[in-house]
């Protein structure tokens, strides 16, 4: 390490904090996107965004660092663009990130991600939105990663990065279908991998359709963990066959002390994100 990266981690701390943008047809001014700030004992990431009963649900990754394991939490953003309190809904012995929410069945059920237990599982939500109990794993001894489902055709299209055994730095998207998605019945796409690599190879939250567009965010780690995202135009997904290209990017250039962005929910009339941001530094408890 040298001497700067010495200074610079004795006088700064890097934290995961939530921005949200609503009502703006000026989207791409992340500059006057309003923050949410976690206290400094924790991080907020991963935010996924449910809209109901004319609130925005957001659950995302809670990760405390004294435990140095995440949980599930939730808050809801109204129209005005208010934020209410974080409360948590999800928490294991391991740490659990990630929560791919979805709804099956006028019912909601999440897949967060469990990397650190090897399984991909699946919650049932009894009520909603803070009621939630495991309901079953739909794969076992597996490590991967950002598990995001997609529903296109009459089949669900699972997207799910699996650490490669022989270099645990090689990151390969695996695609699979189903459906049902609550089995444990999933066909590997003849495909797979499907892109590997550091740039494109994790996803970065829920696939969504715009402007006639099915679009697929990834993470960009190559310049480091977390960096920036790239949003892949999704051109062929079926049985035998995907492709995709790059539609556009974004990478943390609006603020100096903004180092990292990695998770993208847009849903209704908002945008929700996460950006890492250097801190000056204080002491935790």
């Amino acid at each position: 390490m040298n001497i700067k990266n010495k200074i610079s981690k004795k006088l700064f701390h890097y934290q995961w904090q939530l921005m949200f943008n609503l009502n703006d047809d000026n989207s791409e001014q992340y500059q006057n996107f309003k923050k949410i700030v976690p206290p400094n004992n924790k991080f907020w990431a991963d935010p996924f965004v449910v809209f109901k009963n004319k609130l925005y649900y957001v659950f995302f990754e809670e990760f405390e660092y004294n435990k140095n394991k995440g949980h599930i939490s939730f808050l809801t953003i109204n129209e005005d663009g208010d934020y209410s309190e974080v409360e948590k809904i999800i928490e294991r012995d391991y740490h659990l990130s990630y929560p791919n929410i979805f709804c099956l069945n006028n019912k909601y059920y999440m897949i967060p991600e469990s990397y650190d237990n090897k399984t991909i599982e699946i919650y049932e939500c009894l009520k909603f939105p803070n009621k939630w109990k495991f309901y079953k794993n739909i794969f076992e001894n597996i490590f991967a990663t950002d598990s995001t489902l997609f529903y296109k055709d009459q089949k669900w299209w699972l997207f799910t990065t699996i650490t490669n055994e022989k270099d645990p730095y090689q990151n390969d998207l695996q695609l699979f279908y189903s459906k049902n998605p609550l089995s444990e019945d999933w066909t590997a796409h003849p495909k797979n991998p499907i892109m590997s690599g550091k740039a494109g190879a994790r996803s970065a939250g829920k696939i969504f359709e715009n402007n006639g567009k099915i679009l697929r965010p990834a993470q960009d780690g190559t310049k480091r963990y977390g960096y920036g995202m790239i949003f892949y135009e999704i051109k062929i997904l079926n049985e035998n066959n995907y492709e995709e290209e790059i539609s556009y990017t974004i990478y943390p250039n609006w603020n100096k002390n903004v180092i990292g962005t990695h998770t993208y929910g847009k849903e209704n009339e908002i945008i929700v994100m996460d950006l890492r941001v250097r801190k000056m530094f204080k002491k935790y408890k």
